[in-house]
């Protein structure tokens, strides 16, 4: 489970070990990736794939939700 009340400072995040599964219950949540952009919106999901930088914003206020590891 996962809760945000601000968004992510400048600065990116990454994951080396595996793929990042997120899925929001609340709120919506704009990923920002060196691919791209995903606005992800409630009960959707994203995947973010091993070794990719990214950075979160909340463009709608707090959200939560579950990002299984």
């Amino acid at each position: 489970m996962y809760a945000a009340s601000s968004s992510m400072p400048q600065n990116t995040v990454f994951s080396s070990d595996g793929d990042y599964l997120i899925i929001p219950q609340a709120g919506t949540l704009d990923i920002q990736t060196e691919l791209g952009n995903l606005l992800v919106r409630q009960n959707e999901i994203a995947v973010i794939p091993r070794g990719i930088r990214y950075r979160v914003t909340l463009p709608s206020g707090p959200a939560r939700g579950r990002a299984p590891q």
